[in-house]
């Protein structure tokens, strides 16, 4: 068996991302990772894992009075987010009352 065309495994698996269009998808769990890289490990604590659909990502606070800050500080945050992960994912970010506690 003869050797056509030699790619690096980082190629094929860039190109099979890229083909199944689960770029976005990788991306989305890159930003949800750069949250905590975003406000800090203290203030992620006391916030519930975020979650990401259609570019709007929501996190439940606990805490009513750093609810609303968040959601006044929400622009910067997604700029932020977004800086880390290299493109635009973010668009929005939600802030809500978890459901259980």
């Amino acid at each position: 068996m003869e050797r056509k065309e030699s790619q690096s495994i980082g190629d094929v698996l860039r190109l099979a991302f890229q083909d199944n269009c689960m770029q976005d998808r990788l991306d989305e769990r890159k930003a949800i990772d750069a949250w905590s890289l975003t406000v800090g490990p203290d203030l992620a604590a006391q916030c519930m894992r975020p979650t990401v659909k259609d570019s709007l990502m929501t996190v439940g606070v606990r805490n009513a009075s750093l609810r609303h800050e968040l959601s006044m500080n929400r622009s910067h945050l997604c700029r932020a987010i977004n800086s880390t992960v290299g493109r635009v994912i973010i668009e929005d970010i939600r802030f809500t009352a978890p459901k259980q506690y």
